[in-house]
């Protein structure tokens, strides 16, 4: 349940079952790779580097990987085990550590930077988690969060996404190249992805500023479209 009241406690209970991206973690782990930018552009285009980062909610690596450039040290950080699974094998780095574990586990503290994409609607207290990946920060640090964001609908309907899909299915074809643009295609439209799109849940832009707001005072924002994204520098 959402609610709009200055200073509520937002809480979105989303997925069912939270390691739903076990049935399918080498098919999106390959659509992500399909995807401009590989879910990594926003975070990357900052411009920032340090010691320390975590990335909570890391899938198979991507963002891990590239920040692991930047970084002395970074800790990518994934509920699913055939994810991580994934990232030991194909983005593995010596500066890089993955752990099967729930957000809330994380007890390190200190990092220069904590990122999240796209992770955060699929935690029962959403607010709780901003809160926790806050502590995380040190004083001068950075936390950077992409989440998705939907003003018409908290969870937009299946044929929304199938219309999308074969809409931009020629852009595709033109951009991939005809096998690439197939497979994801096809991912799209099979029942495990739609079936995960189904049980996600979340806000609204004004919803999504709101909460950020009270949460990291002064933070920042960038319109990607399918999501907002928020930087916050943690003054101490």
């Amino acid at each position: 349940m959402l609610s709009n009241q200055p200073g509520a406690t937002y809480v979105v209970r989303t997925m069912a079952d939270p390691a739903s991206f076990d049935r399918f973690a080498a098919e999106y782990d390959r659509f992500v790779s399909l995807q401009p930018g590989q879910n990594v552009a926003w975070v990357i285009g900052l411009g920032l580097s340090g010691e320390r980062a975590l990335d909570v909610g890391c899938g198979s690596g991507h963002a891990a990987e590239r920040l692991a450039e930047q970084y002395e040290r970074v800790v990518g950080v994934d509920l699913s085990e055939p994810m991580i699974s994934l990232a030991r094998e194909k983005r593995a780095r010596p500066n890089l550590e993955y752990r099967v574990a729930d957000v809330f586990a994380v007890e390190d503290r200190g990092f220069d930077l904590v990122y999240s994409h796209t992770m955060m609607h699929h935690l029962p207290d959403y607010r709780g988690g901003l809160e926790h990946l806050k502590s995380l920060v040190r004083p001068g640090g950075t936390v950077a969060i992409v989440d998705n964001v939907c003003d018409l609908y908290p969870t937009p309907p299946r044929f929304l996404y199938v219309v999308g899909a074969c809409r931009g299915f020629p852009r595709q074809i033109a951009r991939l190249g005809w096998r690439d643009a197939f497979f994801e295609f096809r991912f799209w439209l099979s029942r495990p992805w739609l079936d995960h799109l189904a049980s996600d849940r979340y806000l609204s832009r004004a919803q999504f500023r709101e909460l950020y707001d009270d949460v990291f005072p002064g933070a920042q924002y960038t319109d990607l479209g399918f999501a907002l994204a928020m930087r916050w520098t943690c003054d101490g």
